[in-house]
């Protein structure tokens, strides 16, 4: 077990430009319905957010255009990946920002600094995720809010016609990410996280994407074949069962009433 957390782009991929071109197109895949459900929790009356675990900065730059009164702060633990956000935030000529490296669990930020926190798909990735919403409650300021995004691998992409072999392949996911400290299962443990870490008020919904409605291509770069084929490399998943997942996806898009959801598990918490 890694006591980092399960998510290293430099290991979880097989190339890491193809990575981050991914986590741009998971932001913008869900992105439609996630921007509602800010707007309910009153995220875009913010000013002041704060994402833990933000990555390659595809998030807060959404949440700088949509809040123009609010200022941003991205804490990312990957070296590589702060350099990255900060030089792509700095081509999109925002301002309102700023990119900190450090850890959800100990962000070396001050107590009751955010009217928002943001952890999105990070929860997931850490052996203790009771730990982190603690560290976000500190903070967050009273009155303020947590939004928690993740995963839960037994309900993530279900297609029709259905693709024989998804479930080993999300089998194989969850047993390589908890061999690494984490859980691709949490999202139905999210709203109990966050009261244990402290929050009241909690609120549980669920973020949808349809192919029918968003189009084929925005699931296919959401996506991508790396961490399958890292699978392979790595004893997880078979060839076999790769190829035929292949086979069988190809033949699902050629069917004219085909279709493809993956959902997203988010849970919203108030600090008193």
């Amino acid at each position: 077990m890694n006591p980092s957390g399960s998510y290293h782009i430099k290991t979880i991929a097989n190339n890491v430009e193809a990575e981050i071109n991914r986590l741009k197109a998971q932001v913008d895949l869900f992105w439609q319905s996630e921007w509602k459900h800010y707007q309910e929790f009153g995220l875009d009356q913010a000013g002041s957010i704060v994402e833990l675990g933000s990555g390659p900065g595809f998030l807060v730059e959404k949440l700088l255009v949509h809040i123009p009164g609010a200022e941003v702060t991205a804490v990312e633990i990957d070296p590589l990946l702060v350099e990255y956000a900060g030089n792509y935030l700095a081509k999109q000529k925002l301002d309102r920002w700023q990119v900190i490296e450090g850890s959800i669990t100990d962000t070396g930020l001050e107590d009751d600094s955010f009217d928002f926190a943001i952890a999105r798909l990070v929860l997931e990735h850490l052996p203790d995720p009771l730990e982190a919403v603690r560290e976000i409650y500190r903070i967050v300021k009273p009155g303020g809010k947590v939004i928690v995004i993740d995963n839960d691998f037994e309900m993530h992409i279900m297609t029709y016609p259905p693709v024989s072999g998804l479930r080993e392949l999300y089998d194989a996911y969850c047993k390589a990410r908890a061999a690494e400290g984490g859980n691709p299962k949490i999202g139905r443990e999210l709203p109990r996280i966050l009261k244990e870490g402290g929050f009241t008020d909690v609120e549980f919904e669920i973020i949808s994407a349809h192919s029918a409605l968003l189009g084929d291509e925005m699931f296919f770069r959401s996506e991508g074949i790396g961490i399958p084929y890292k699978l392979v490399q790595d004893g997880f998943l078979s060839s076999k069962v790769l190829g035929q997942i292949s086979l069988g996806w190809r033949k699902m898009i050629r069917d004219e009433h085909h279709s493809v959801i993956r959902q997203l598990y988010m849970a919203v918490g108030k600090k008193d």
